[in-house]
Parts: structure tokens; C-alpha cells; sequence
């Protein structure tokens, strides 16, 4: 069980999750097909899972400075366990992707895999672009929903909106891990500066989507969404507590799938 428990956090099995309902909800609810909404969206939670453990293994040296906690620097898995781990899921999001995934639409899921596991050169080699890099992988997903129903132009919108929400979160990490990672242009600039640059990104993304409002459950998720983002400006500037602020933006990213419906 102890095991078991590692591999949850190493795969970050919430996030993976999150991310296959993005695809998931949309499709099903266009079409009301479980099988085809299963076929589009599980081969994005592979991928999320073989992303994970990629920056993990990428990371290993910086977490023991900034997630002392993880699997791997707390000795709860071992290198070797996490990347057989990562080619199994590789494997999957790979067959997955050729078996289910109509090829017109494929590329955009090679297209992530191919991002996703580039991530260990971008934190290495070109740190200042990492959050908007990251971000871009975050919204890829949406995209993907955007890319099978054209017609729907508020779907880029959305898109659009998931770029900013995870911009403003990936920054808020990257002020966090300042200690081990990379030395970027952003290490010039104050962390203040630049948690107010993320909180603006996420109002803009929020603002992306109360345009789009158009039945009385929109306005209730828009406004939960607000509620939410005033919450985490409230636990990051006034309680100085950032793990609370980074958790509800995580909740906020969730949400928001409510407006590919």
C-alpha cells in the first residue's frame, strides 16, 4: 500500500485525472457516446501520468531541495521502479493514441507527448520560457476539444483561457522553487512582481470566459470561479500561504471545464 501510494503522487493521478476529463466531458456531452468519449480521452490520462514521472526523474536533484516530500528524493520509489513506469505509460498513451484517436486528431496528441517529455531541455537549457511552456502543455487538451468541433469558435476562447490559468499558476510554482532551479531572467525580478503578473493572467482568463456567459449555470461557475480566485490572491499575498493558493487555482483549472460543455 505504502507503494501504491508513491506511484498516486509520482503519476499525480489527480491532475492526470483532470486532464482526461477535460477530453472526456466535452466529447460525451456532444455526443452522449461513452465508448468514443473513452476512446479520445484515455490516452490523455497516459500521457499526463508519462509526463509526470518524466519531470520527476528530470527533477530529481532540484526536489530534493523544493519537494523533499516526492517519491523519488524521499526514497519511497527508486529511479529505476519510476522509469519502468514511465515507458509502460509511454507505451499506452502511444497505442492508445493509434488505436482509438481518429488520425486527423493525432497529431495533437503526439504533438503533447512530444512537448511533455522535451520539458527536462526547456528547465534546463531555455528557463525563462518555462511557465508559458508549461502552460501551452496545459492547454493542449482544450485544444484538442476546440480542434474536433470547428464550428464552436468559443472554444479557442476557452482555450485561451486555460493558457492564462496555467501561466499564472506555473509562475507562482517557479517562485516557489526559485532555490534549486535554473537560474532564468525571471530570478532578476522581485516575486511579488511576478505573482501579480500570474493573478492578472488569471483575471484575463477569467474575463475569457464571462463573456462567453450565456444560461444562468454559467454565471454560477463564473462567479465561483471569481469567488475562487480572490480566495487564492487572498491565501498568496495576505496569508502568505502559497500551497492553499495553489491548490485553489488547481480547483479553479477544474472548474472551468464546465465552459467546454
Amino acid at each position: 500500500m505504502y507503494t501504491v501510494r508513491a506511484i498516486i503522487q509520482l503519476t499525480r493521478v489527480d491532475s492526470s485525472v483532470m486532464g482526461f476529463l477535460c477530453l472526456f466531458i466535452p466529447v460525451y456531452a456532444r455526443t452522449g457516446d461513452v465508448g468514443l468519449s473513452l476512446g479520445r480521452a484515455i490516452p490523455l490520462l497516459f500521457i499526463c501520468m508519462c509526463t509526470f514521472i518524466a519531470n520527476d526523474l528530470d527533477d530529481f536533484e532540484r526536489d530534493r531541495i523544493n519537494h523533499p516530500e516526492r517519491p523519488l528524493p524521499g526514497h519511497r520509489l527508486s529511479p529505476t521502479v519510476a522509469a519502468v513506469l514511465y515507458f509502460i505509460c509511454l507505451a499506452l498513451a502511444l497505442f492508445l493514441t493509434r488505436r482509438f484517436v481518429d488520425q486527423r486528431m493525432a497529431f495533437w496528441y503526439y504533438a503533447l507527448v512530444t512537448v511533455s517529455i522535451s520539458y527536462g531541455y526547456v528547465v534546463e537549457c531555455l528557463p525563462s520560457i518555462k511557465a508559458p511552456y508549461v502552460a501551452a502543455a496545459i492547454s493542449v487538451p482544450v485544444f484538442i476539444v476546440a480542434a474536433s468541433y470547428p464550428d464552436e469558435k468559443r472554444l479557442y476562447l476557452v482555450a485561451v483561457a486555460g493558457f492564462l490559468f496555467g501561466l499564472g499558476r506555473e509562475l507562482c510554482m517557479d517562485i516557489d522553487d526559485r532555490a534549486a532551479d535554473v537560474v532564468s531572467l525571471l530570478h532578476r525580478i522581485r516575486p511579488t512582481p511576478i505573482a501579480i503578473a500570474a493573478f492578472i493572467a488569471q483575471t484575463v482568463g477569467l474575463a475569457l470566459l464571462l463573456v462567453q456567459v450565456r444560461r444562468p449555470l454559467d454565471i454560477i461557475a463564473g462567479v465561483f470561479m471569481a469567488l475562487v480566485l480572490i480566495l487564492s490572491g487572498i491565501s498568496w499575498f495576505s496569508l502568505k500561504n502559497h500551497k492553499a493558493a495553489r491548490r485553489l487555482m488547481k480547483l479553479q483549472i477544474l472548474v472551468g471545464v464546465y465552459f467546454l460543455v
